[in-house]
């Protein structure tokens, strides 16, 4: 058999325009002007002309223009393409009524809280895929199916969204296996409490020389307000009294609440309390011997969320910000803690997301004391595979102690040819890369500015039995005293 293929001409952009009608303003439509100069003299994409119609329809809901149509016209000149994009109102039709089936242990409330149309709202099919995707990102239901209808009338429209329920609590349990040894985490999970929608979370994490265990739970529209409220209790123990001669235990609980503020800007305010006690023995570092008693902490808490994705359940593109400062109010050690994490999501091709992110955080005292050693940060697990969770950074003697700032740098990127036709299933490529420095106490301890880095590959994977998470990482640089981990996996199974 023999395939002979012929190379048909290389077509380009050209002129792109944008055809408003005469009560527009086109100073909305700047962003769209620019997005048009840059793609000019580049290689011409159906991609590229999809995401154009799409920032258009996101200009045209954000501007509250309710009922419009966007068509595109083409003229080809040589291997030219000239494309202008029309703009045009179309007849308004309002929303008699929005029925919603199959939702057996939901409550309706639920499912219209999250609902971007409401009776007798000016249809519009942009909001009508908006809400389909908002139950979904829910991650409550098994399958959303929205159908528009004919109403009573000529001029009105019924929306029907069609729920399917799932299981929605999870019992999971995970473990790590590195050149130290192995750690093991479980946890049980439910995301919709009696049907109401309210999210409840208690795990642990065992490794060779802490415990960790938390309860927490989220109820995301307390009595109707719009505004979620979250309480979590927690206690951390970590002994190294046989090794480095002191132990600490601590306890506290947080409650918080957030709210839209602005448009696409949620704030959160909330209080944590502490309750944290160290003990030393003879074998105890100077410092560590000084940091001996109890101590009682309050925080303020206050976050920031600037949510530019274009949706939340399986996001493709825009970004994500998000800022959490804790204050000190009551403290010995006066520990301000700031966290910043900054996601971009991006197709370089069809099916493909890909996302960048940037991490920082920082710990310090502001009356220049030295922070406690609870207080420390460590990079996350998710921000630095291939490494074992808290074997990284400064060392004090051969104690991890963590540092007073670190940085992070993710990428990732999904490859959808390996297996496309597979459903809840996603292999990705990712490359991390982190840093952690800082110790106030004894600067002479300081790593500096090693980089630690990793490369690898990872599977999500929603099993018949509950959900699959595995990857495995090389690790690319590191320090010396760093630890490296070869694999981790969590395993869940839902009721």
């Amino acid at each position: 058999i023999i395939y002979n293929i012929n190379a048909n001409n290389k077509f380009y952009f050209n002129n792109l325009k944008l055809d408003l009608p005469s009560d527009f303003n086109s100073e909305n439509f700047v962003g769209i002007e620019k997005l048009f100069q840059n793609l000019k003299d580049e290689p011409y994409s159906i991609n590229s002309v999809r995401d154009i119609i799409e920032e258009i329809e996101l200009v045209v809901l954000n501007d509250q223009y309710e009922a419009t149509q966007t068509n595109v016209n083409e003229q080809i000149i040589d291997n030219k393409i000239n494309l202008t994009f029309k703009i045009e109102e179309t007849e308004k039709f309002t929303v008699e009524r929005i029925n919603i089936f199959g939702n057996d242990i939901t409550r309706e409330s639920v499912i219209r809280n999250n609902l971007s149309l409401d009776e007798g709202d000016i249809y519009n099919e942009l909001l009508a895929k908006k809400s389909e995707n908002n139950l979904k990102s829910l991650g409550i239901f098994a399958e959303v199916d929205t159908n528009v209808i004919q109403g009573n009338s000529d001029f009105s429209k019924i929306i029907e969204f069609n729920i399917k329920e799932k299981p929605t609590g999870e019992i999971m349990a995970g473990a790590g296996f590195g050149t130290s040894g192995a750690s093991i985490s479980a946890g049980v999970k439910e995301n919709n409490y009696l049907g109401r929608g309210i999210k409840f979370d208690s795990n642990f994490f065992i490794s060779e020389a802490s415990i960790k265990g938390q309860v927490g739970i989220v109820n995301p529209n307390y009595k109707n307000t719009d505004k979620s409220l979250s309480f979590n209790v927690q206690s951390l123990e970590t002994d190294r009294l046989t090794d480095f001669g002191y132990k600490t235990n601590k306890s506290g609980i947080s409650v918080s609440t957030t709210f839209e503020y602005l448009r696409d800007l949620n704030l959160s305010l909330g209080a944590s309390s502490f309750y944290e006690k160290i003990q030393t023995d003879s074998t105890a570092s100077t410092r560590q011997k000084r940091m001996k008693g109890e101590y009682y902490d309050t925080f303020t808490k206050l976050s920031l969320d600037y949510d530019k994705r274009n949706q939340k359940f399986k996001t493709s593109k825009g970004f994500r910000s998000f800022y959490n400062l804790d204050l000190p109010i009551i403290s010995n050690t006066n520990t301000l803690t700031n966290r910043y994490d900054l996601k971009h999501y991006t197709e370089l091709y069809e099916e493909n997301v890909t996302i960048t992110s940037f991490f920082l955080e920082t710990a310090f005292s502001v009356t220049d004391d030295d922070i406690k050693l609870s207080e420390r940060l460590f990079v996350p697990s998710k921000k630095l595979r291939g490494f074992e969770y808290g074997k990284v950074g400064p060392k004090d003697g051969n104690d991890f102690i963590g540092g007073n700032y670190l940085a992070a740098l993710n990428f990732s990127s999904t490859i959808p040819q390996l297996f496309p036709a597979a459903q809840n299933f996603e292999f990705l490529f990712f490359l991390d890369i982190a840093t952690i420095w800082g110790v106030d106490y004894n600067t002479s301890l300081d790593t500096g500015d090693d980089i630690r880095s990793s490369t690898g590959l990872a599977i999500d994977w929603m099993t018949p039995v509950g959900p699959l998470n595995f990857s495995i990482a090389q690790p690319l640089s590191k320090s010396k005293s760093d630890i490296t981990e070869s694999f981790r996996f969590n395993l869940g199974t839902t009721f």
